[in-house]
Order: structure tokens, then sequence, then C-alpha cells
């Protein structure tokens, strides 16, 4: 049960998200009676110091910020061990729930939002702030269509490594620059490149890679170039692929300097695509893509046969490439399998014509999946170990349905190294009804036994 207040000034009244780092009720600020929301670390990191800094940093790097598409903070605190943010209530829907129901979205809506994105985070990365998990679930859409960017949680200034170390991997997959992936240094670029993907999704209705780990996923922003959006959906402008491609380019610098200056290329795409100037006064709507007669398009299949046949082509010389440079010199089979294990570290590039990272390269960190928790324990415990984790599970009192996981330590979003045992906590389900037949118990207590030895 949540306690009425904190510090006697904040009214918790309902929860209204969970994270991998702390759950945000609604709440009131009774001392200047307006509506605020808090978030609350949990408690099981409370008393670490790593968690309890980046939390404080979160308010620190946020409340510094003043900007009308930044999701301000108003306050920090601590009560009785219980570490807290109240921030700027936004009335509305995360970008990832507008997704989910009205993708792909008009152009010109998709150009609205991705330069509203872009203001907010050329006037972060003005102060020295890096985003680091740019995705549409931290995108929030107000009531008026005000882009509010939230959840700096794992942001930093610019050149702080003292909470991240070497090689570690933070954000998340389908949203990773390929920095990020490498465990290389995070800038400014980094936030660019993944607004270039959510612009992708909004324009697709899809993610530019997927795979069946977030290791695999990340490994592709790697070795992969982001296809335009316009093979998926040909009403994309031209000028919106151009935009796509520059700020996902593999190579930091050749994305667009500055996130101001991607705003400035989304800004003369509207005007291609002819945006009406002035305040909003609809909620947007997704649009309805017409498709005159039969689905078949000579165009797209020609396009989609083209890309296939050059991913193929790019692939099997990469990999005869590998080949001759990995038996270079003699080398026994077993220093190969040794250096490709310690190939999540940066590694020293071949010489050729080109400086891309091959697709062999794994980071020394990865990031446990999203939406563990709510998930039958068979379902999370297969996502985890297909992502490379070992998997530990504890049963809970709940009054969840019986197999859902209800926890997670350490819980999702969290960088660790490959391997690690992460810990699912199930829920044993309500107690059942006083009046069970006699001898019904124990066998409901032998199929527990079993469910557990699977």
């Amino acid at each position: 049960m949540v306690e009425l207040s904190l510090q006697d000034r904040y009214r918790l009244d309902g929860e209204i998200a969970a994270g991998g780092m702390g759950t945000v009720f609604a709440g009131t600020d009774l001392r200047l009676n307006r509506r605020v929301a808090v978030k609350i670390l949990h408690e099981r990191f409370a008393g670490d110091p790593r968690f309890v800094e980046r939390f404080r940093r979160e308010a620190r790097s946020v409340a510094a910020l003043s900007h009308p598409n930044i999701a301000g903070i108003y306050d920090y605190g601590e009560e009785e061990g219980r570490h807290f943010i109240v921030m700027e209530l936004i009335e509305g829907s995360d970008l990832a729930r507008i997704l989910r129901s009205d993708a792909p979205l008009a152009a010109e809506n998709a150009t609205r939002i991705a330069g509203e994105m872009c203001a907010a985070l050329g006037h972060a990365h003005a102060a020295g702030v890096v985003h680091r998990d740019i995705k549409p679930a931290n995108v929030l859409i107000t009531a008026d269509d005000r882009v509010k960017v939230t959840d700096f949680g794992i942001a930093r200034a610019a050149g702080d490594t003292t909470l991240t170390a070497t090689g570690s991997m933070l954000g998340t997959a389908h949203y990773l620059s390929p920095e990020q992936a490498m465990g290389s240094s995070v800038t400014p670029a980094s936030d660019i490149y993944s607004t270039g993907i959510v612009l992708f999704e909004m324009l697709t209705g899809s993610l530019p890679f997927t795979g069946d780990s977030a290791v695999a996923v990340a490994m592709k922003h790697v070795s992969e170039v982001v296809p335009p959006p316009s093979s998926l959906n040909r009403d994309v402008p031209p000028a919106l692929d151009a935009a796509v491609k520059k700020a996902t380019a593999r190579d930091p610098n050749a994305r667009f300097a500055t996130a101001d200056a991607m705003n400035d290329a989304l800004r003369g795409s509207a005007r291609t695509i002819l945006v009406p100037e002035g305040p909003r006064t609809e909620p947007m709507k997704a649009p309805v893509w017409p498709i005159p007669g039969d689905r078949w398009d000579p165009r797209r299949v020609g396009r989609a046969v083209i890309i296939t046949f050059a991913v193929l082509v790019i692939l099997a010389g990469a990999a005869l490439a590998w080949r001759l440079v990995s038996n270079d010199g003699g080398r026994e089979a077993s220093e190969d399998r040794e250096s490709q294990r310690g190939g999540g570290a940066a590694q020293e590039e071949p010489s050729s014509s080109t400086s891309e990272p091959t697709p062999t390269e794994t980071p020394s960190s990865i990031v446990i999946p999203e939406g563990l928790i709510g998930q039958d324990v068979k379902d999370a415990e297969k996502a985890l170990k297909d992502a490379g984790f070992n998997v530990g599970k504890e049963d809970v009192d709940s009054e969840e349905a019986k197999g859902l996981v209800i926890d997670v330590d350490p819980p999702p979003g969290t960088e660790v190294a490959p391997g690690t045992t992460i810990t699912l906590f199930v829920s044993k389900g309500e107690p059942g009804p006083p009046d069970v037949p006699p001898g019904q118990e124990k066998k409901e207590e032998d199929d527990d036994d079993d469910e557990d030895d699977d």
C-alpha cells in the first residue's frame, strides 16, 4: 500500500509507470497545489551507492535544463531511505503506445515529432548532457501534441565516465548506436542515431533491425546499413529518406553535426511535404495509406531483390575476408576461438580500405531485455537464455497469477556481462480457497515441484 505522502508535501495518488530503476506515481504537491509525477527508486537499489548516485544525477542533469520539449524536474529528496524525484506530470501518451495503434504516421506528423525531439536534444547537448536512451517510450506526446523528451535516467554529462566502466553498453538494443553496441565513447551523435531510428519507425511502422536476442540486434547496428524508409513505405518523400540515412550513418562523423542541424534538415523536409504552419488545433491522426489495385508493385519488389542481393554479397565478402585474416600467419584454431571470445572489447581493426567493424565482434556488456516483468516465467527464461544470460528463479508470494514474473534482479535495462545470472521472481499465485478437498493440496504442491524442475 502506497503511503499518502512524502515529506508531508507530496501526496501519491496512484502508480502510472514502472521502469528498471524506479516506479512513477501521479501525485499532488500539497504546498503548491499542483499535479506532479513522483519517481521513487526501487528499494533494492536504495542501498547501492552506484544506483543512488545515478538517480541523483538524473535529477541534477535535467533540473539544469529548461526547454518546452523536455519534461522538467522540480525536486529531489529522500525519506526513510527512499530516494525520489518530483517531475512535471505529462498528460498524454508515450510515442511507443501511439506507434502500436497508429503506425505508420503521416510524413508531416513524423517530421514534426522528430524535429521537436531534436530541439530538446539540441538544448541538452548544449548543456553537456547526453541522453543515451532515446526511444519511443521516452518520448511523450501531450494532449495538445507537444513533444516531451523524458527519462534521462542513464543520461550523463559528456566526458563523465565515473559510473560507467570502459566497454559497457547502455540503452535499448533496437535504438542503440553502433558505438554504444561496441562499448565505445557515447557522444551527442549517439542520440542523433537513435532519433533517426525512431524517425524510421514512425515512417514505416517497423524497426530496421530485429533479431533473436539483444546482442544479435546490437550487432546488426554495427554491421548493417539502415534501409531507406521508402523501401517499406513508398509514400515517404526523398527528403526524409535522406534525413534518416544521414542520421543513422554508422560513422558518427558522417551524421548531422548537431541535433539542431538535423532539426534544420527536417524543417526543410517539412516544407517539401507542405506541412501547415501555425499551432496544431486537432490531435494527430494516423494516415490511411492508399494502395491502388493489387498490392503487387514491381518497383518495390525490384528494390527488395537488389537490396537482398547486395546484403548477401557484402556478408559473403566479409566472411571470406575474416577467414583469410584469421588464417594468416598459420594461427592455430584454438587461438582463433580465444580471440573471438574476447571480441566484445574494442579490437584492433585489420588494415583495409574500410574501417567498418566486422560482424563477429560482440560487446563485453549487454543489456537485460525489457518487458520481462509480467511475462510467463518460461517465456522470460527463454528470452534471457537466448540473450546469453544464465537464469535463476525464486518463487514469491504475490496476488499476480501463478507463474508470472513480478520482478527481475538485476532489473531490465541494466548493462551486465554476458553469462551473468539473472534472477526471476515468480508469483506463487493467490492462496487456494479454504475448502480444498483432502489430498488435493498435496497434489498441487507436487505439480508445482514438477514445474520448478522444468
